[in-house]
């Protein structure tokens, strides 16, 4: 309820408040930010900006629906829009930063035209942690012409802030950054492990690619790309959901982009398990689940097979692709995982109330289950 308040005193100063400067913003920041749509709509954003990009998780607090990946630019007077990438329909933030930890502006959902007001204000409450960003662009040509060929690389990474538990600091920011390398090795300096995972990419673009330029120079399938950016999700109640958003492009007919998440209980630093989170004897009960909520999804009958309408299966196991918010449990199947690439990479969100009966209580969900 206090926390309600908050957010609504907020909305309504903000609202009364004219922008009278512009705002610096630094060159790269994440935001852990809350607020209001239309003063009634609870939501939660976590904002990363790198340089005048911006991207976003976005997290509707009192729907029980899917997350929502949000991207865009800011521009040098703090004005910026928010979308779903590479499309033009969807729902669309357009505002301007008030202050440095402050944002508001007008926000349209999918199925209407109709502007509504929010204010989203940076609050890091009791159980979330500040974190910062590293970040990475770099052009590399495969020869010395204008038209040559191209190896171009994004890279973002984000870990923990010092905090006044240094050990639990290292451990996450550890248990992050191999994450996001891949290496569980001893590399704790993000720079370093950011110029790493660029060199790598970029010796094996020059690698597999200099002698082939000698005999088809023109080939589009001698750029490649590689964009690791890391996302965060959720950011409260003692339980850090991140993922790392993987897209690589080294020739062929697309490239590939896998989202792979981890769940860290912010107290021990630790990442959970489905163990962790659910009673023994679970796997039966929360396979139906999810095919049923896939089926339910595909909008096929309870009936019918789920192999007869594309996928690879009948029955959706879970994976240790999962993700906790406010909302429920997700699981994340990736390109080829259940389904051909054509068909995208599938987001099954079962919420407390489903799960309700095999879930541990108590255990790492337990505050969201009081809520119900």
């Amino acid at each position: 309820m206090v926390r309600g308040l908050f957010i609504q005193s907020i909305f309504i100063l903000s609202m009364a408040v004219p922008v009278l400067a512009q705002v610096y913003l630094p060159k790269n920041a994440y935001m852990h930010l809350v607020g209001r749509i239309d003063s009634d709509q609870e939501i939660t954003m976590n904002l990363v900006k790198v340089k005048d990009s911006l991207y976003a998780d976005l997290v509707f607090t009192e729907k029980q629906c899917n997350f929502s990946v949000l991207a865009g630019n800011v521009l040098e007077d703090g004005t910026f829009t928010l979308r779903y990438p590479f499309c033009d329909t969807g729902m669309v933030f357009k505002g301007h930063f008030v202050t440095r930890q402050s944002i508001s502006g007008t926000y349209e959902s999918f199925d209407s035209v109709v502007s509504h007001p929010f204010v989203l204000v940076e609050s890091y409450p009791e159980g979330s942690i500040p974190l910062v960003i590293h970040s990475q662009d770099s052009t590399r040509m495969l020869v010395e012409k204008p038209e040559s060929p191209r190896v171009e690389i994004s890279l973002c990474l984000i870990i923990p802030d010092e905090s006044s538990n240094p050990i639990l600091t290292d451990s996450l920011r550890t248990r992050m950054i191999a994450s996001f390398s891949g290496n569980t090795g001893l590399q704790k300096d993000p720079e370093k492990v950011i110029k790493s995972v660029q060199r790598t990419f970029i010796t094996n673009y020059f690698s597999d690619n200099e002698s082939l330029y000698e005999t088809m120079p023109d080939a589009g399938s001698l750029n490649w790309i590689l964009l690791k950016f890391m996302h965060i999700l959720y950011n409260d109640n003692n339980l850090l959901t991140y993922y790392l958003l993987d897209y690589t492009y080294t020739g062929g007919a697309h490239g590939m982009e896998t989202n792979n998440f981890t769940v860290v209980n912010i107290k021990t630093g630790e990442a959970l398990t489905l163990d962790d989170l659910f009673k023994p004897g679970y796997e039966t009960q929360l396979t139906s689940l999810l095919t049923s909520k896939l089926k339910l999804m595909a909008k096929t009958g309870p009936e019918e097979k789920l192999s007869d309408h594309g996928f690879f299966v009948d029955d959706i196991s879970p994976n240790s692709n999962f993700y906790i918010t406010a909302s429920g449990i997700g699981f994340f199947y990736n390109h080829y995982e259940i389904a051909p690439y054509a068909s995208g990479q599938t987001d099954i969100l079962l919420t407390f109330h489903d799960l309700l009966p095999i879930l541990r209580n108590p255990g790492p969900v337990s505050k969201f289950l009081k809520r119900r």
